[in-house]
């Protein structure tokens, strides 16, 4: 028993005696090192604390069998009070950096898929916080700034939070993983990837399955990207089996691409596993202009490299861009690729203001990458303005060179050979020999068509800055139809420069000089521009001068002359050029400039001069334009110190529409170092006007502010039909801003109240209104746009739009209302009409884009009012109802016109696609004026359809009454031969209108009386309209009359048959004249462009004696009667010839050219007349059946007096005046 309890007491002691041991090592500092130091590899520097609750050291590491870790400023904190409940607490686990070094693995047999164990912990873990600041592994950046909170239960690991960085990656982590089983796993996972020119770019992924089996992944991009992804991915299996679906819509890698490249529908597809590589297939669609353009991609990675099967561009047919190549990456980076394009549109995708003159037909490539060396050719065909070129050459260099050892280009007859080579390595460096051969560089620039020769050598470097250069070029030949001669020679380095000649010759324009630098610098150049017109298409004039070049480097010296005469630029001209500049050996500087003359287009701008002096400190510059529209002078001074460049605006003067400005005071100017812009606070005036800026940032980052108050808006008459005037004060504001972010700030424009003048037959007309402002207001990310007029007899307008201006589309949204808006504002603007009135009421939506806007609303016209001018009827009391919705408008409406027409409207329209119409018009006793021809009534029933590009009309149209008049002869009789040219009158081929109709035309069921050409004859008959104005039927002249050769003839008959264009009828008349018992007439046939006249009489007898009886009435019986029938029949052709006779009268500045008869019996006459002038008239007449001439002048002194002067069997100066009734 004794022994029992000493046993026992000598257990409790030794544990005792081992957890005094423990805790004397775990408890204290000295004993945790000294355990510390027991470890075999583990060496600790700077160690504080205790293993048993917390410590810290400044560093520790460990090695072992090549495996090496270093972890600096470790810390670690934690509780052992909570292992008395089965929990390990770690409060903080923290290291500054850890740096993980593995010994290279050997190569060793797949160990197949991974098995994981089921773990079951006897205690649970807490981890409060756990802080990595970067962990490497082999000397590389794995994580940065991790941190970690997380606890281990019974049901698994839970992660609280999980955030790190690394390779350029944001993420954000939780989630649960439970140990056992298959280790069934749910986690959601948050990536930041690099943005993109700043735009945020974000993937959220949410992780599901069993890792030991399949993990399920589903995700959204948002941000610069916007797509979803969503695969399977078994982690642990052999060689790591997965697929993944990425889709994505409406993606442009650049804010500053076309749209045209924004990439559409995209799908990639990717599955298989390491062994047999992932199949990788996709495919999306860019937008293109004209036409879509497919994206498609066929490919396989796996462990050794990637195949590219097919990158292909397909926008239809055989166009198409390819890409075919293989990647290896075993042992060192390999690569072999094919390039294939055929006829690709490149500017469906990246289009241009201005197409290039060259298009590229087909270019193939092939390349080999190989240990940092390249080999391979290319090939490719092209088209020019002068016709196809062909351009191949073999490829190689490495990372620092590029050789094309044997460049060939050929084009037509001539070519071009020789070698490029281009070095990297240390700046730019290159070595070019090409050897040119009946070369046309119209291939390139259709302006410069010809044949050069000669050889081209060029070879330099750059530097550090420094340039080298040797050039020796000898081409020769024959340009734009002139001689040809391009010489120059020249080499240097640093500051040793050497032009020995130079020599530039194109017909009679030549440069020539030579220069030097060595210590000091000298040089000549003489310019010879004698004949512009031989350089450039549209270029005109002379240009002559002479450029002297002496001093240092340090200090140069030079003089410029240049003097030019008639120069002229398609539609820009100077009349007199002269330049003058000089800079002396003080550094002193003087430069006039007087160009006189200036002109574009019509418009006169008059004289300008340029006035500079100065040295490198201090500089002025004057600057003054006189012309007929604008006079402006400016002056500027300033001084340049230390790259910065501080001056002032010192003088403003601007004249132009009656309003003369000035600048009140100086105002500062300077350019910074930096790429600062800035112009101080300023005020310009022209009487009560001004107009007021404050200190202003022009650059970078534009801010401006500016004021306008009381500008008279009558100085804009210049500007506005003759009929208005606008009589107010317009008061303005402008605080903008533009950022990189975009633009933001206020702009408005105040017209206050004011009156607005309407001429009405002569006679003005004062209307007041009392408020008109348009008013935005810019953010980055919207523009508010309002505008608002409103007064007491104009009626009011409202506009208020929103505009997002970031996307490409221009987000619009918005209203608008109209009460009782007078219409007759627009009637100045509208010249083809004297009359426009109506009130406009209405409201609306605006929404869609800025530039495909869509409407909603609807707008009403009453107690509208159009008429006179050119229209041929008037619409009184219009009304019309405006249904508006989106890309369609429903109309009705109705209109009274005369004493009693009147007309409806119905009907719809869209413009969507296209346009498409679907109107009806009735109407009833419509007047219809051709002035001064016609006075019907018209009664329509049509239907008018336009769907796409087919304008389609059908229904019926009544003539039943009017009166047509004629009194002149019309502008053909007998049409000109179709191969007849008047030399300066040739038209350009015009397509007529294609045009689906299906109109039947009733005429005269009343009573349509017609009169001209001495025929007066009432018109009847019945028309059938078809497709592009195919017309059918037949038109009669009943109860006909006709004066011919003085003589009054009865229509027998007169139909007009139509059978084809309506303006190609089929004649059929015959007027006769019966004397006792005989009947003589004449008789019209055949085409109305191409007719054929005939005499005829009953009983038939010879031509001759049919005339005397159509012309005296009697039979032929003296020599006298002969001459008047054949002056008769000499009349009769001349009146024929007016077409031909009238296009030559033009081409002698005579207008309106006309042949007319005139008189009767004897007297009658044939007559010429025209225009000279608008004011000025000549006439002239020759008698048929008497010797008789004259000729008379016509001067319009105003709208109703004439002042006549004619001369002829007597002369006379007569005074008329006219009057209508």
């Amino acid at each position: 028993m004794k022994a029992l309890k000493i046993t026992l007491l000598a257990i409790v002691g030794l544990l005792l005696a081992l957890l005094l041991g423990l805790a004397a090592l775990l408890g204290t500092q000295t004993g945790s090192a000294w355990l510390l130091g027991r470890v075999p590899g583990l060496q600790v520097s700077g160690f504080e604390g205790r293993l048993g609750g917390a410590w810290q050291a400044r560093r520790l590491s460990w090695a072992q069998d090549g495996t090496q870790l270093v972890v600096e400023r470790p810390e670690l904190r934690w509780s052992p009070a909570c292992l008395a409940g089965l929990r390990l607490c770690l409060q903080r686990v923290a290291a500054e950096r850890v740096a993980l070094d593995l010994p290279p693995s050997g190569d060793s047999a797949d160990s197949g898929p991974i098995s994981l164990p089921t773990l079951k912990l006897p205690l649970s873990i807490e981890l409060g916080e756990v802080a990595v600041g970067s962990f490497l592994l082999d000397g590389n950046q794995q994580v940065a700034e991790l941190k970690l909170a997380a606890h281990w239960l019974a049901d698994g690991l839970h992660i609280d939070s999980l955030t790190a960085r690394g390779f350029g990656l944001d993420l954000a982590l939780q989630g649960r993983l439970q140990p056992s089983g298959d280790w069934p796993l749910q986690a959601e996972a948050t990536l930041g990837l690099p943005a993109p020119e700043g735009k945020p770019w974000k993937l959220a992924v949410q992780v599901g399955g069993e890792l030991q089996q399949a993990l399920t992944l589903k995700g959204r991009s948002s941000g610069y990207l916007d797509g979803s992804l969503e695969g399977q991915l078994q982690a642990l299996a052999e060689n790591l089996p997965a697929r993944l679906l990425i889709r994505a819509d409406g993606f442009k890698g650049a804010a500053g691409l076309p749209d045209t490249l924004t990439l559409n529908a995209i799908q990639l597809d990717a599955s298989g596993d390491l062994k047999s590589g992932y199949l990788i297939r996709g495919g999306a669609s860019l937008p293109g202009e004209g036409g879509a353009v497919a994206l498609s991609l066929d490919g396989r990675v796996d462990a050794q490299g990637a195949d590219i099967r097919q990158l292909r561009l397909d926008a239809g047919g055989e166009q198409r861009l390819e890409l075919v190549g293989r990647l290896d990456w075993r042992e060192s980076l390999a690569a072999d690729a094919t390039l294939d394009w055929k006829d690709f549109p490149w500017l469906r995708l990246y289009p241009l203001a201005e197409p290039p003159p060259v298009t590229l037909k087909t270019f193939k490539a092939e390349v080999h990458y190989q240990d940092q060396r390249y080999l391979g050719n290319f090939s490719a065909a092209a088209s020019g303005p002068a016709g196809d070129f062909t351009l191949a050459s073999p490829v190689s260099g490495d990372l620092v060179q590029l050789n094309l050892p044997s460049l060939q280009l050929r084009a037509g007859q001539g070519q071009a050979e020789g070698r490029v080579t281009l070095r990297f390595d240390n700046g730019v460096a290159w070595d070019t020999a090409l050897q040119l051969s009946e070369l046309n560089p119209a291939y390139w620039v259709a302006e410069l068509p010809g044949s050069l020769a000669g050889p081209l050598r060029s070879q330099g470097s750059v530097r550090d800055e420094r340039l080298a250069l040797g050039v020796d070029l000898d081409v020769k030949g024959r340009l734009r139809g002139q001689p040809a001669l391009f010489q120059a020679r020249a080499e240097g380095e640093g500051q040793r420069w050497t032009l020995g000649n130079l020599d530039l010759r194109l017909g009679d324009n030549k440069v020539q000089g030579s220069g030097a630098l060595d210590q000091r610098l000298q040089g000549r150049l003489d310019i010879a521009l004698n004949r512009l017109g031989q350089l450039w298409p549209q270029l005109f004039g002379r240009l002559d001068g002479r450029l002297d070049l002496a001093g240092s480097l340090a200090a140069p010296q030079g003089r410029l002359n240049l003097k030019g005469q008639q120069i002229a630029y398609a539609e820009q001209r100077i009349a007199g050029l002269d330049l003058q500049a000089n800079l002396d050996a003080r550094q002193n500087g003087t430069l006039a400039l007087v160009a006189s003359g200036l002109r574009s287009g019509e418009t006169d701008l008059g004289l300008f001069k340029a006035n500079a002096r100065g040295d490198q400190r201090r500089q002025q510059l004057e600057l003054d334009l006189q012309g007929a529209l604008l006079k402006l002078g400016l002056a500027f001074d300033g001084q340049l110190e230390r790259g910065n460049w501080r001056g002032r605006l010192a003088r403003g003067e601007l004249s132009s529409g009656g309003q003369d400005w000035k600048l009140q005071q100086p105002a500062r100017l300077e350019r910074l170092a930096d790429g600062r812009v800035n112009f101080g606070a300023h005020c310009w005036v022209s009487g009560a006007a001004s107009l007021c800026g404050g200190e202003q940032r022009l650059l970078p980052e534009p801010r401006l502010r500016y004021t306008l108050r009381d500008f008279p808006l009558d100085s804009l008459k210049q500007w506005f039909p003759e009929d208005f005037a606008w009589q107010g004060k317009l008061n303005g504001d402008l605080q903008l801003d533009v950022p990189a972010r975009g633009p933001s700030g206020v702009v408005s424009l105040d017209a206050g109240s004011g009156t607005l003048r309407l001429r009405d037959q002569g006679q003005w007309v004062d209307v007041g209104y009392d408020s008109l402002r348009l008013e935005s207001r810019l953010a980055p990310n919207r523009v508010d746009t309002s505008l608002d007029f409103r007064g007491p007899k104009l009626g009011e307008l409202r506009v208020q739009a929103q505009i997002d201006p970031r996307p490409a589309s221009k987000p619009l949204s918005g209203e608008f209302s109209l009460a009782g808006l007078d219409l007759s504002l627009a009637r100045p603007f509208v010249p083809m009409v004297e009359k426009l009135q109506g009130r406009l009421n209405g409201s609306g939506r605006l929404s869609g884009g800025l530039l495909a806007p869509r409407v909603d609303g609807r707008v009403t016209l009453s107690d509208g009012n159009i008429g006179g001018g050119e229209l041929p009827t008037s619409f009184e009391n219009l009304s019309l109802d405006a249904r508006i919705a989106g890309e369609s408008l429903e109309l009705g409406g109705g209109w009274r016109s005369g004493r009693y027409g009147q007309g409806s409207l119905s009907g719809n329209l869209s413009w969507g696609d296209a346009l498409n119409v679907a109107l009806n018009i009735r109407g009833n006793r419509l007047p219809v004026v051709v002035d001064p021809y016609a006075q019907l009534e018209v009664e329509p029933d049509l239907k008018i359809g336009m769907a796409g590009q087919e304008l389609a009309i059908s229904g019926k149209v009544l003539v039943p009454r009017g009166d047509i008049t004629i009194r002149q002869l019309p502008p053909s009789t007998v049409k000109v031969s179709d191969d007849a040219v008047i030399v300066g009158s040739e038209q350009p081929e015009q397509q007529p209108l294609k045009m689906k109709m299906d109109i039947d035309v009733e005429v005269g069921q009343d009573k349509l009386a017609f009169s001209g050409f001495g025929l007066s004859a009432e018109l009847a008959g019945h028309l059938h309209i078809g497709d592009n104005l195919d017309t059918r039927g037949e038109l009669n002249l009943n109860k006909g009359r006709y004066r011919a050769y003085g003589q009054r003839l009865t229509i027998r008959r007169a139909r007009l048959f139509f059978a084809g264009p309506i303006d190609q009828p089929y004649l059929d008349i015959e007027a006769i004249r019966r004397v006792d018992d005989v009947v003589a007439g004449l008789r019209l046939t055949g085409s109305a462009e191409q007719p054929t006249s005939a005499v005829f009489s009953e009983p038939a007898m010879s031509q001759e004696q049919a005339l005397s009886y159509l012309v005296l009435g009697r039979p032929m019986s003296t020599g006298e009667d002969s001459n008047m029938l054949g002056e008769a029949a000499l009349a009769l052709g001349l009146a024929g010839s007016a077409p031909l006779t009238g296009e030559i009268a033009k081409q002698l500045g005579i207008q309106d050219f006309q042949l007319d008869t005139e008189g009767t019996g004897n007297s009658t006459s044939v007559v010429a007349s025209g225009n000279i002038t608008d004011k000025l008239s000549l006439r002239y007449g020759v008698g048929v059946f008497e010797p008789a001439n004259t000729i008379a002048l016509r001067y319009q002194l105003t709208k109703r007096l004439y002042l006549e002067a004619a001369s002829g069997l007597a002369s006379s100066l007569d005074l008329f005046f006219k009057r209508d009734f």
